[in-house]
This record gives C-alpha cells, structure tokens and sequence, in this order.
C-alpha cells in the first residue's frame, strides 16, 4: 500500500519545485537582453551612435488645396531652404523680411509660404573633426579655435554633436546644448589612421534629419579622403536629403607652388561647400612651434569667427513646389534678395519627394 503521509510529502515537494521554476522563468523574462558582441558591422556605420529622440521636430506644414472637382489634396512636401545673408558693400545686414526674397526653382518663382529669421530658428550641427594623422601637428590649436567658436555661437536653443573620423567614424558626443561638455569631448580627439571624410559626411547628414531647425555640418580637416566607402556625390546628396548646409575649415598646407597642394581635395571641399549653400575657409597654416604656432592660432580663430557670423545671418524660406511632379528627381534652386545692396547664398537644389 501507498503511504498517505508520503504520498502528500511527494506531492508538495513537486508543487514548491514547478512554483519555483516558474517564479524563476518570470524573473529572467524580465530581464533586459544582452546584446551579441562580435558582429561585422557595415564599416560605415560602426561607432555612429543613434539619434536620440528631438523634443523639436523640424515643422513640416500641411497644404490643403481643393481641386476643380471638388476634392481636397493635402501635401506635406514643404521645401527648405536655409539662405545666408550678405552685405556687397560687406557691412552689417539690417533685417530682412519674407518679402526682400525670391525662391526660384529651376528658374520659375516660388511662393514662400514659411518664412523664419536665425534668431526664432534652433540650429543643430556636427563639427566633423579630421583625426587622421595628416593633420596631427594642427590638431591641438584645432581643438582650441574650434571651442572659442562654440563660445560664441551656440544659444540655449542650439544644439551641437562632436564627430571625429580617421579609418572610422565615432561619435564623441550626441547634441547638447553645454560648451563645457564639448569642449571636454575634445579632449577624446587623438590622430590615428587614414582618412573617411565622405562617410563621415554621409552619417553626419542622416544623424542630422530628425533634428530640428537648421542643419549645419562644419568640417575640420584637410579635404583628403583615402578611406571611405562613400563617394563624394553620395555624401554630397545625403546632405542635400536632409537640408544641410555645409562650412569646412581647411586645415591642410597651401603652399604657393600647386605641384605641392592636394588640389583634389581642396576643389572637394569647395563642391561640399557651395553646392550646400556653405562656405569654405582658408587659414595660413605656418608651423607648430612658438611664435608661428599662435599665428596659426589667430588665422584659425579668424576663420571660425567669420564662419560665426555667416551662422548668425540665416534665414529659413519654405516653399511648396509648383512642380507637382513626386519623381525623385533634382530640382535647381536659386534664392534672391531683392532689397539692392544684398546677396543670398543658398544650396543649389533639392531632391523631389517620390511616390
């Protein structure tokens, strides 16, 4: 016969078993999941963090349109163009409003339907610092002219990320707002490698698309490109896709004779530049030690401060094509002040939406 009393004894220490697996399957169900280490990562995007959430979405206005039949057609393919500013006679540009411009696109007028000056816009930009070792002995002084002109421009509505690129592309830090912050994450910037500058453009440009205002990429570096897997024109597009215009601060040695110079990549930051509606700045680079060193510091604090002050004479114009045609296809953009006495400079065209 069975005994009872060890029967139940059975029974229970099977129960309090099965109850403390499955106490234990829900504890480790709660458990975060560790990643895998070890994976190949496209070379292109390991290091690039992700972008983290924007409290400020870029605006995208809707249109609603009603058709001769009576329906409604709603558009959302609002067209930016951040313009910059100038004096021809170089003085201080006064205010301008929506109507000193005119936005042509492939030479026929647009209506400006969005219409903002720098000071009611958040910027947002990557600083793309060169850490290859081409650049090594400028490194330092880089790091020093780069953080006064954060100084200078940044508001509490403006944020800023810290790229460096050599064999790869890391982020050093994501967007904030806090100088100190940057200015200590430039102190991570080592030279080591060869040189990815158009993969750095490209993750730049894609880190910059959910970011609100205007986006702005500043690049430091001698224009050389040895490494990357993107090309030039595919770096260039990805920052005409997400509405940014690019600066770069060459930091390479123009020597007098051309048989000395890399005039590939400097014609290369030339076409970044002015195709995006940016600019490219030139210091004298003179030497590393002494008396030179803080010649070529002043020439790169000049540099930064004339790229402050195209920073500080945007303005944001918003249109809806009168193109309806959703292809893909490049646009040509031209951008005008019609006030006398004032020049826009603008990127050279956009790509169309594409069903």
């Amino acid at each position: 016969m069975v005994n009872k009393e060890s029967l139940t004894s059975r029974v229970m220490t099977r129960l309090t078993f099965v109850i403390g697996a499955l106490a234990l399957a829900t504890l480790v169900a709660a458990l975060p999941v560790a990643s895998q280490s070890g994976r190949t990562q496209d070379p292109t995007r390991k290091k690039v963090k992700p972008v983290p959430p924007d409290p400020l979405p870029r605006p995208r206005a809707v249109e609603q349109t009603r058709n001769e039949d009576g329906t409604i057609r709603i558009s959302s393919d609002l067209v930016t163009v951040v313009t910059t500013v100038g004096r021809t006679d170089g003085g201080p540009v006064s205010s301008l409003d929506r109507e000193d411009f005119e936005v042509l696109e492939d030479g026929v007028s647009q209506e400006i339907s969005n219409f903002a000056r720098v000071s009611d816009v958040p910027l947002s930009m990557v600083l793309l610092f060169d850490t290859s070792l081409s650049i090594a002995s400028q490194l330092d002084f880089e790091r020093r002219a780069a953080a006064r002109f954060l100084e200078r421009i940044m508001r509490p509505q403006d944020r800023t990320a810290l790229f460096s690129f050599s064999t790869d592309v890391a982020v050093l830090q994501d967007f904030t707002n806090r100088v100190p912050v940057l200015v200590s994450a430039m102190k991570q910037l080592r030279s080591t490698g060869a040189t990815s500058l158009y993969d750095a453009i490209f993750l730049a440009a894609d880190y910059l698309k959910p970011a609100a205002g205007r986006h702005v990429i500043v690049i430091i570096s001698d224009g050389g490109d040895t490494t990357s897997n993107k090309d030039l024109k595919q770096a260039l597009a990805e920052a005409q896709l997400a509405d940014t215009v690019i600066y770069a601060v060459y930091t390479g040695d123009r020597k007098s004779s051309e048989n000395l110079r890399d005039l590939a990549a400097e014609r290369a930051l030339a076409a970044l530049t002015s195709e995006t509606g940016g600019e490219a700045y030139y210091p004298i680079q003179r030497g590393e030690n002494g008396e030179a060193e803080e010649r070529s510091l002043t020439e790169l604090n000049q540099a930064f401060g004339r790229l402050a002050e195209q920073i500080r004479t945007q303005y944001m114009l918003g249109f809806y094509s009168s193109n309806e045609a959703r292809d893909g296809g490049f646009r040509k953009l031209q951008v005008r002040v019609v006030k006398t006495g004032f020049s826009a400079r603008a990127r050279h065209g956009y790509y169309a939406s594409k069903r």
